[in-house]
């Protein structure tokens, strides 16, 4: 299982857990996506507490303040003939143009996602599922 802490805007370290899987409706679970809670201070970028699914789509993310978040997901794959020096880094293969996202678009932005989630104190397992 993947796990993250995050120093950004609702990261906090001292906050809550939380855990999940990332699946996709009528299919199985998504591994290599990019799973960040946005709140009201990073609703506008892509900052937030983040983690990236494992082979089983799972994730664990930890110092995450409670509160409401809305949830962006993306993965990108490597484009056909791109090259990068690590084709499972996310930030290289966006950074260097490299990659096409190959999940729904509307997941991949604060506006447009459709993933909400309300974390409390302690631990939350917040499933995540998506269309196809």
């Amino acid at each position: 299982m993947a796990v993250a802490g995050c120093s950004a805007p609702g990261g906090a370290i001292g906050g809550s857990k939380v855990t999940g899987q990332l699946t996709q409706k009528g299919g199985g679970p998504i591994a290599g996506a990019r799973v960040t809670f946005c709140d009201g201070a990073s609703a506008g970028s892509k900052g937030g507490p983040t983690a990236i699914t494992d082979e089983n789509g799972q994730y664990a993310i930890v110092g995450v303040k409670p509160g409401e978040y809305k949830i962006v997901v993306y993965k990108m794959s490597l484009k056909k003939g791109a090259m990068v020096a690590d084709e499972n880094d996310l930030e290289q293969i966006e950074a260097a143009g490299a990659g096409v996202h190959v999940l729904p678009k509307k997941y991949a932005a604060v506006a447009s996602t459709t993933l909400t989630a309300s974390v409390k104190s302690g631990s939350n397992e917040v499933k995540l599922e998506i269309d196809k």
